[in-house]
């Protein structure tokens, strides 16, 4: 029997359409002829500005049906703030003088006749036997009182008073204001003119209140605290009680300036008259003044604004380490209050000077504290006294000492040291108040020397700073000013200067580097750099240097040694190798270019400005920029690089030149092809997963045999 397995396969294939609908909203527009009303709208102006400060510029394209007709535009006041007397009158288009404001035709309407005076006609366009008509004009509108003003311009056909085109445009009218401010209150405190300020728990703040109307009337203001309490109120200018042109102020509620204040500003208020309020509040919050402008005639008011005065937690009056300052120098100084410079390590010799300090007490806000204790007390070695006034003679005698401060919150202490070595603190304070610390080091003897080789020798030259050895005391702290001996393992081959004394203070950066007889290294503190002159014609590459805390080896008892090289100037061979020949992706690699002298020694120290060309690689590496010509190059007889292999596996060759330097290369080697290749190993991963893909290719291979024979044998096609 056998059996036969169809299969099919169906693929349904759905299909979705997606739509987009626009919705678009066109004014309604009964048109009888082509047309459409263009204006420009000035949205703002100032009620009382000596001239109108808003226009509505008109124009029109509409195309005439025939000559008979005859279109206008025609502006109306459709709406306008409660109090105004301002009228578009007359919108019906009957053509009555004053009433339709823009018309074409052969009559022209002259708006500056209406007895409102409020609109004027710049220009008329009649037309007659064209098709084509342009329409042009302005409308200007003047507030009479602030608020919003609507217009409506609207093109039509007289013949039968059909609308063609309708626009409606809205005027924002307020108080005239100073051109470079806004019509406001503004705080006093700072420099800039803001709506909002800060002020402490307890303090007062004070808000201006100016830039007034020009105007030929009174206006009436009033002013309302919330939050704190208005406490002290002044005025500049023509600032009026009332009416009556008193000077002074109404108080709302009696002389309880809590209740908030009114006055009136004359007719010959100006923009420069202010009323200065000061508002305070006894606990942390926002204190809001609210600043509202009545007009005279209508009785309308406008806020004008409404400034914040945030009042922070209130600061404390005690002596506050923030407000306060602790001025350090080295040696005594009683009066330094102005700036500090770092303390360096003393002598431990007792009575040594070590620091003078001089301590401002300042309270939460800044001021002065007068007659208060400080105490300053010392946690280490050395001794304090304090004064008030100059006590730089004063001899240190006490761990703790005390002094008052002057009318200038001043106090004064001096620190000697007692004999001990080591880091001291001292803690300066009032009461319970830390105001602050500072450190003072005592250093002790040199118990421990440590030599680093900065440079080789020069044969035949005095090669400075070859070596720099720093010393410590048993705690580890620099010794400055300390005296070291040297001492040479072989004088025929190099000598080095007897003496030298550690810094007292730090240089910074080297000098003339590669420069034999003047170079200068960089030192910290404690630190001596040594001159070893080597013999011209020494074939010896070394010599061993001692150094000692005494005139002789034998009587030192604190010792260390340093191995110096010594080459000559001039480089017999330039080689460029790299630390590997072989890198993975990534690998750190060392590049190494190496000075020889005929002999086969290091180079001795050398920086011509030509010693070598500029170097490139042929594949991109990371880490350092390989050399540039002309760049510094060794003291050491070798240059180092340290660059990172390329991620792609491959040769990686860096080439470059030796300069073209007379003093410091041979003849030989001057413009030297310098070449060296690394090769980076494929990936270790990438090779796995290839070995990966081979193994399941193969069971792939194996699986479709086995699949076969099972329907070869089911009889299966």
């Amino acid at each position: 029997m056998s059996t036969k397995a169809t299969y099919k396969r169906i693929a349904l294939v759905a299909l979705a359409s997606l739509g987009a609908g626009v919705l678009s909203v066109v004014p309604a527009r009964a048109e009888i002829v082509a047309g459409d009303v263009v204006a420009t709208e000035v949205v703002s102006t100032a009620v009382g500005t000596s001239s109108p400060a808003s226009n509505i510029q008109i124009s029109s394209d509409a195309v005439i049906a025939d000559n008979a007709t005859t279109v206008d535009i025609v502006v109306a006041l459709t709406s306008k703030p409660s109090g105004s007397t301002l009228t578009y009158d007359d919108a019906d288009g009957t053509g009555g003088a004053g009433t339709d404001i823009f018309v074409v035709g052969t009559t022209a309407y002259d708006a500056a006749s209406d007895s409102s005076g409020t609109y004027t006609l710049t220009k008329n366009v009649a037309t007659t036997g064209a098709t084509t008509n342009d329409l042009a004009g302005t409308v200007s509108l003047k507030p009479d009182v602030p608020g919003v003003y609507v217009v409506t311009v609207t093109a039509r056909n007289l013949a039968n008073s059909a609308d063609i085109d309708a626009e409606t445009y809205t005027v924002y009218a307020g108080y005239s204001v100073d051109a470079a401010k806004p019509n406001t209150a503004f705080m006093t405190q700072g420099a800039s003119i803001s709506n909002s300020a800060s002020a402490v728990a307890g303090g007062v703040a004070t808000v201006r209140v100016t830039n007034f109307a020009d105007t030929a009337t009174d206006d009436f203001y009033s002013v309302t605290v919330s939050g704190g309490t208005l406490s002290t109120v002044t005025a500049t200018g023509n600032i009026d009680k009332d009416t009556a042109n008193t000077a002074g102020f109404n108080l709302a509620n009696g002389a309880n300036l809590s209740g908030g204040i009114n006055f009136y500003t004359d007719s010959a208020a100006t923009v420069s008259d202010y009323v200065d309020l000061q508002v305070t509040s006894a606990t942390a919050g926002n204190v809001t003044i609210t600043v509202t402008g009545f007009n005279s005639v209508t009785g309308i008011g406008t806020v004008h604004s409404t400034p914040v005065v945030v009042f922070g937690a209130a600061a404390s009056t005690s002596a506050t380490a923030a407000k306060s300052t602790i001025y350090a120098v080295a040696g005594h100084n009683t009066q330094a209050t102005s700036s500090s410079a770092a303390l360096v390590p003393v002598a431990r010799a007792a009575g040594t000077d070590a620091a003078g300090f001089s301590v401002v007490v300042n309270d939460g806000y800044g001021n002065p504290l007068n007659s208060t204790v400080v105490s300053a007390t010392v946690s280490g070695p050395g001794l304090i006294i304090g004064g008030t006034g100059t006590n730089g003679t004063a001899t240190p005698n006490a761990r703790v000492a005390t002094a008052t401060t002057n009318s200038s919150g001043q106090v004064y202490f001096n620190l000697d040291a007692d004999g001990t070595a080591g880091v001291s603190t001292i803690t300066f304070a009032v009461g319970t108040t830390t105001l602050g610390t500072q450190t003072a080091t005592f250093y002790g003897a040199a118990a421990k020397y440590t030599a680093t080789v900065i440079a080789n020798a020069v044969a035949g030259t005095a090669t400075q700073d070859v070596v720099n050895v720093s010393a410590v005391d048993a705690a580890g702290i620099v010794v400055p000013s300390s005296t070291i001996y040297a001492f040479s393992s072989d004088t025929t081959v190099a000598s080095v200067e007897t003496s030298d004394t550690t810094a007292s203070s730090a240089v910074a950066t080297e000098s003339n580097p590669g420069q034999p007889g003047s170079y200068i290294s960089a030192k910290a503190i404690g630190t001596a750099g040594f001159t070893v002159t080597a013999a011209a014609a020494t074939t010896a590459s070394s010599v061993t240097i001692t150094f000692g805390n005494a005139a002789t080896l034998a009587d030192s008892t604190v010792k260390t040694t340093a191995v110096v090289g010594i080459g000559g100037v001039e480089a017999a061979s330039v080689v460029l190798t790299t630390d590997k020949s072989t890198y993975a992706p990534g690998e750190k690699m060392t590049v190494t270019l190496t000075f020889r002298d005929s002999l086969g020694r290091l180079t001795g120290t050398n920086v011509g400005s030509t010693v070598v060309g500029a170097f490139t690689s042929s594949a991109v590496l990371g880490g350092d920029t390989l050399w540039a010509a002309g760049a510094a190059i060794t003291k050491l007889g070798v240059a180092t690089k340290t660059v990172y292999a390329p991620l792609a596996s491959g040769p990686v060759t860096i080439t470059g030149t030796a300069g073209t330097d007379t003093t410091y290369l041979a003849s030989s080697q001057r413009g030297k092809a310098l070449t060296v290749t690394a090769n980076v190993s494929q990936n270790t991963d990438i090779a796995s997963i290839g070995t990966s893909i081979a193994s399941l290719n193969a069971k792939i291979v194996a699986l479709n045999a086995l699949i076969a024979k099972i329907m070869k044998r089911l009889n299966i096609r």
